[in-house]
């Protein structure tokens, strides 16, 4: 097994047995401290996409979970904005081909 992408999370212990640990509080401060970036990050798109008016939209395929679907999406903020008919599915996909 190759241990150099072990050894930059885990450190020795003060154990005679020389044991190897993670250490749980360096990590958990650090996902804490992503976290919170995170959710600023989020906020501030969410204050953007709602101060947008969307004025220009395209349809567009996104991602949702495991799986992709045709939306409407503004092209100035990156809101999801709706679903288009079945109509506009079908002229979408004729251009896509």
């Amino acid at each position: 097994m190759n241990l150099q992408y072990l050894t930059s999370v885990l450190k020795p212990s003060n154990d005679p047995t020389g044991s190897i640990f993670i250490d749980d509080m360096d990590t958990a401060k650090k996902v804490g401290e992503l976290l919170n970036k995170k959710r600023n990050i989020e906020l501030e798109i969410d204050r953007i996409q709602s101060a947008c008016n969307h004025k220009n939209k395209v349809i567009s395929m996104i991602h949702q979970g495991s799986c992709h679907s045709v939306r409407w999406v503004c092209s100035d903020c990156s809101r999801v904005l709706g679903w288009p008919t079945d109509r506009e599915r079908r002229k979408f996909f004729d251009k896509k081909a």
